[in-house]
């Protein structure tokens, strides 16, 4: 029984000593992490310049896409669309004419004015769809 109330005494004293000799030992230290945060800002920061730049990117590549698209069509347009009779139809709508002023003025009937009408409606390119 006395060895035991010994040995109790010493571990006793042992934890005593342990908490003045080292009292950081069983606190949990206060970690600051204010560089760390600094360090995300600033690659948050570069991330978005970068976003910025892909996105203008993006927009120099889709214009000249829309350029080239534009091109193409120039080129690559139906003759039929390039007689006169379909760009005087054409025009005469754009002035607000309808289908039956415009087949009496151009010596036209009136369902091949529709029909003219309805496919160039139907015939847009990709650059006015957006």
């Amino acid at each position: 029984m006395e060895f035991f109330l010994v040995f109790m005494l010493g571990m006793a004293l042992a934890v005593v000593i342990l908490f003045v000799a080292r009292p950081g030992l069983f606190a949990k230290p206060n970690q600051d992490f204010t560089y760390f945060e600094v360090m995300l800002e600033e690659a948050i920061v570069e991330l978005e310049q970068k976003q910025q730049e892909l996105l203008e990117e993006i927009e120099e590549q889709r214009t000249a896409l829309l350029e080239l698209h534009g091109q193409l069509l120039a080129a690559y347009t139906p003759k039929q669309n390039q007689s006169p009779k379909v760009l005087a139809v054409l025009e005469l709508a754009k002035d607000g004419q309808d289908a039956a002023a415009i087949g009496k003025r151009l010596g036209l009937g009136t369902g091949e004015v529709e029909l003219i009408l309805e496919l160039e409606k139907d015939w847009k390119p990709l650059a006015e769809n957006d």
